[in-house]
């Protein structure tokens, strides 16, 4: 078996330049793939546009509708943040069409696992608005077609974008089927994610909300996950997981202001891999959502590819940051506590 990607060329046809979230993002990634020959060792899926119906696993139609409209008119801005173009909806629906074929053929075994190599992003998505940069949800699509399929009982859906998941928690919140956690910068955009939201009804505690402070890095990530979000998905024992991979939480990243390494990132990835290897039988996808320093984009998304391949090495030419970092302990008492690890 295979690790697969879903990659197409429509999606560098969304953007706009000057924008953060602009096509030069994934064309660095396919360079670097390209350049240190790992694309040669992946399967691509071969991409399609979705289905309304698909898109409406978890957005409105009329929403679906006035996206497809609002592109083909020329686009324009959707939101103050959120940027389409004549492209876009093709573009969006593409990842969602792409998302969905990728997970179908982890949970059937035709790949061992996968990265999402998708734009425009969709973790801020609302089921009738687009929001920070997004304008499908991805992930939470993925999640609730994969509960369709023959042995998929329960997901888990880790999101490590510096910014909270605050779209894919509103899409797939009720459902006590998927466990929902994110790590984020709090507070910060988009002002959701704190740690008091758990869910609610039968799907109570299956949100798990990690606000840290500017500052923490690869210790507190580490510490959290090792302590935290590990032992919550032993707990919660998916059949498959499914990855945020947002690369904004590196310290030197311009649109935040937590610490994480390349080092830190890579430890992430791969205890994730390690994890659903002893759970799930490898059944991980990764998706693409924010980075938005080019450099560490590149390597990041590159490492991560090498762990699922089951590469040991890894590359972190830019290092650590220097300053020391915020504690966590209070932060993780705090969540065994609510969540009663």
């Amino acid at each position: 078996m295979k690790t697969g990607i879903v990659y197409d060329p429509i999606f560098l046809n969304h953007n706009q330049p000057g924008h953060p979230e602009n096509a030069n993002r994934l064309r660095s990634i396919i360079n670097e793939l390209t350049e240190k020959k790992l694309l040669e060792k992946i399967e691509q899926v071969k991409s399609r546009v979705a289905e309304v119906d698909e898109i409406s696993f978890c957005h409105n139609k009329e929403y679906v509708e006035y996206v497809k409209e609002f592109s083909e008119k020329g686009g324009g801005h959707l939101d103050p943040d959120t940027y389409s173009n004549k492209y876009s909806f093709e573009s969006a629906s593409t990842a969602v069409g792409g998302s969905i074929d990728l997970t179908k053929s982890v949970i059937s075994g035709k790949l061992k696992n996968g990265f999402s190599l998708v734009r425009p992003p969709g973790h801020h998505a609302l089921s009738n608005k687009s929001m920070g940069f997004c304008l499908f949800g991805n992930i939470a699509i993925a999640a609730k077609v994969a509960l369709t399929q023959p042995g998929i009982n329960r997901v888990a859906i880790v999101d490590f974008d510096v910014h909270h998941g605050n779209g894919t928690q509103a899409l797939i919140g009720d459902d006590p089927n998927i466990l929902f956690i994110s790590s984020h910068q709090y507070p910060f955009y988009p002002g959701t994610g704190s740690i008091n939201e758990i869910g609610t009804g039968e799907a109570e505690r299956t949100i798990v909300n990690i606000p840290f402070q500017a500052g923490v890095g690869d210790t507190g990530f580490k510490a959290v996950y090792e302590e935290v979000v590990i032992p919550s998905i032993e707990k919660f024992n998916p059949d498959l997981i499914l990855v945020s991979a947002g690369f904004d939480a590196h310290w030197d990243d311009p649109l935040a202001n937590l610490t994480l390494s390349l080092t830190g990132f890579n430890w992430i990835s791969r205890n994730l891999i390690e994890l659903a290897n002893k759970i799930c039988t490898g059944k991980i996808i990764f998706f693409l959502e924010g980075g938005y320093n080019l450099d560490v984009l590149k390597f990041g998304v590159a490492n991560s590819v090498r762990a699922l391949l089951g590469i040991e090495m890894f590359e972190d030419p830019i290092g650590r940051a220097l300053k020391p970092e915020e504690s966590v302990q209070k932060l993780i008492g705090q969540l065994i506590k609510i969540h009663n690890r």
